[in-house]
């Protein structure tokens, strides 16, 4: 059963990030947050509980391992990415670009992590839904910063 204390971290009508873990913790169902991270894609965004955005990288890392294997998968996810309702994938634009390149310059991000992060803080979001046990850590020092919400930290 999903924790409630998932829903009450997440208030209704907050616009979420959806991180590359999120989603392909949704799509292969056999993590330990797969259940979470299905309730929220699901049962929060699908009814428009919340809206969610995802940065076209986290779309990318989502669909690597099915174009290698599975053409109809890949198939279904395209269209998940392009029509699912309550979700937006954004494109990495030069706003978003410059962000991520602070992001990386002055905290140390990844390329990848630091471009879904730049994504959500421009398109201002109201929280990140990770696996990231470190994002919420490193992501203290931004000024304003952007509220943290790790799927793994609501497994009972």
């Amino acid at each position: 059963m999903i924790s409630r204390a998932l829903e009450r971290a997440i208030a209704p009508g907050t616009t979420l990030l959806l991180d590359s873990s999120v989603l392909i913790a949704h799509v292969r169902g056999d993590e330990r947050i797969s259940e979470h991270a299905t309730h929220v894609v699901d049962e929060m965004v699908r009814s428009g509980r919340n809206r969610a955005i995802v940065c076209a990288v986290s779309a990318m890392e989502v669909l690597v391992e099915p174009r290698r294997r599975d053409p109809k998968v890949y198939r279904e996810l395209l269209d998940f990415f392009e029509h699912f309702p309550n979700l937006r994938t954004e494109p990495v634009d030069l706003e978003i670009a410059r962000r991520a390149a602070e992001l990386r310059a002055d905290l140390g991000f990844a390329t990848p992590d630091a471009l879904i992060i730049a994504t959500g803080l421009v398109r201002e979001v109201g929280c990140v839904v990770t696996n990231d046990g470190e994002w919420a850590r490193e992501l203290k020092p931004l000024k304003p910063t952007i509220p943290v919400c790790r799927l793994s930290s609501f497994l009972e």
